[in-house]
């Protein structure tokens, strides 16, 4: 699972921004090994000698990486966590993984919309779910994940609640 994306180098001593949303590299405690992916989709090893918050992101010393010149490679790079390794989400919250998959309905009807989460796309003011048609053709639609737009979810029933769904077609 997908907890941040490395960033440029800071300092002279190889370190690395690394992005992410929430608080998850709160608990992640140095030295520690983790998996990354690059851009493609490949996936290896780092051993994680330092991390600390710096801001809006943290600053991570990789092992073996001494300078701003080496540790550059890793720019672009998802730093991912199996996601039983991960803390569990605080009442009211979700990683966004598990959105992924689930049906939308309608709110203010609780009938399916005929639609699916496909993918949950980061953006910097908020995530954006992308939802497609269960079957079938037919056009993606792009909601903000917003309390305005986005009701309730139930993993257990594979439900989330869109407001006004219709609107969505309107634009």
């Amino acid at each position: 699972m997908k907890v941040g994306v490395f960033g440029s180098s800071h300092g002279i001593k190889g370190f690395i921004k690394v992005f992410t949303e929430g608080e998850t590299l709160n608990s992640l405690k140095a030295p520690t090994t983790c998996t990354v992916s690059d851009p493609l989709g490949k996936t290896s090893t780092i051993e994680i000698e330092a991390i600390r918050p710096s801001g809006n992101h943290f600053l991570v010393k990789i092992k073996g990486f001494d300078t701003p010149e080496t540790v550059v490679k890793y720019r672009g790079f998802s730093l991912l966590w199996k996601k039983e390794d991960l803390p569990k989400p605080n009442d009211g919250e979700i990683y966004t993984e598990d959105l992924i998959g689930l049906v939308i309905i309608s709110k203010e009807t609780k009938s399916s919309l005929g639609y699916q989460v496909a993918q949950v796309i980061d953006n910097p003011a908020h995530p954006i779910l992308e939802c497609k048609p269960i079957q079938g053709d037919g056009e993606t639609v792009l909601i903000p994940f917003l309390n305005q737009f986005v009701g309730d979810w139930d993993l257990e029933n594979q439900t989330i609640e869109c407001i006004e769904w219709e609107q969505w077609f309107a634009l």
